[in-house]
């Protein structure tokens, strides 16, 4: 008798393993991250991969993401967007959203014609300079345009262009030092 509750007990393991995997198959959250956590809970960690976002996240800081945040609408100006970059994940501030045109005009961002303030914290070199020029770009509709705080380094839409849904992650939304 003894052995038909260990029996119970582990079909219901097997029962929870079959349903957390195919949560995780299905991706309810449509994040475009593989990681477990992301999927299923939709909450992830990841640490800042690079020192392209200081002086506002510094590398090695570990980012805790939100990964349902954008089934609950469309990414913010001025959001930090977690993304599957060609190298893998990336971190950028959205400047653009769906529909709008950006330029950059040396180091400065425009965006609808109107000039951006610089993130707060943040001093971004203006004048000539690689990478401070953009001409005009409308943003595709389910796209946003990203920029990191560090501009000399790089890596976000102005080589890449902007960011299609498919490759969103989630939103920054807490930093742990």
């Amino acid at each position: 008798m003894r052995r038909r509750p260990a029996a119970w007990l582990l079909a219901a393991a097997l029962a929870c393993a079959a349903v957390a995997v195919a949560m995780y198959l299905i991706n309810p959250l449509g994040t475009a991250s593989a990681d477990f956590g992301a999927r299923l809970w939709g909450r992830t960690t990841l640490d800042m991969p690079s020192a392209a976002m200081e002086p506002t996240l510094a590398q090695g800081y570990e980012l805790v993401v939100d990964a349902g945040a954008f089934r609950r609408g469309l990414p913010r100006t001025d959001d930090l967007l977690v993304y599957l970059g060609p190298d893998g994940p990336r971190v950028g501030r959205v400047v653009a959203l769906p529909g709008q045109e950006v330029a950059l005009r040396l180091g400065e961002v425009f965006v609808d014609g109107e000039r951006q303030p610089a993130p707060a914290g943040v001093d971004v070199e203006t004048g000539p300079g690689p990478g401070r020029d953009l001409p005009e770009t409308r943003v595709p509709q389910g796209h946003v345009f990203v920029l990191v705080d560090n501009r000399d380094l790089g890596g976000d839409s102005r080589e890449s262009g902007p960011v299609p849904a498919a490759r969103w992650v989630g939103r920054v939304v807490a930093v742990r030092r």
